[in-house]
């Protein structure tokens, strides 16, 4: 009796997300001070005077963008039934590859399975 393998592509989408989500709790868990600063301070002209409140607030949208992503991806797999395109692989595999050269102790490792998955599922 065979065991089913693991389609893991299908669950590329969910992965970004997941990414995105502790992306966003280390955010606010480094930065929770600066952005209750932030939000006492007000939004407008405050960021482009203070380095540390831009590197937080970018942290921040990074997040959000892989929140926005991850759910992008997962509703086109849910839709299409179908790996996500190679090429979108090979990028994030670039990205991961490049932010751990430049930033060896951080979370774009996190990338690299991710991109391998998706890469994968489509060599098949």
């Amino acid at each position: 009796m065979a065991i089913k393998s693991i389609k893991w592509w299908k669950y590329s989408g969910i992965y970004l997300l997941i990414t995105g989500i502790l992306h966003c709790a280390i955010s606010v868990a480094l930065f929770g001070q600066t952005y209750i600063q932030i939000l006492n301070d007000g939004f407008i002209r405050l960021i482009q005077k203070d380095v540390d409140k831009g590197l937080a607030l970018w942290f921040l949208i990074c997040g959000f963008f892989l929140l926005l992503f991850g759910k992008t991806l997962h509703y086109y797999i849910k839709k299409e039934q179908k790996p996500a395109p190679v090429f979108l692989g090979y990028y994030m595999l670039l990205f991961a590859i490049i932010g751990c050269l430049i930033l060896p102790v951080s979370g774009f490792w996190l990338f690299i399975p991710q991109a391998v998955i998706i890469i994968g599922a489509n060599k098949q």
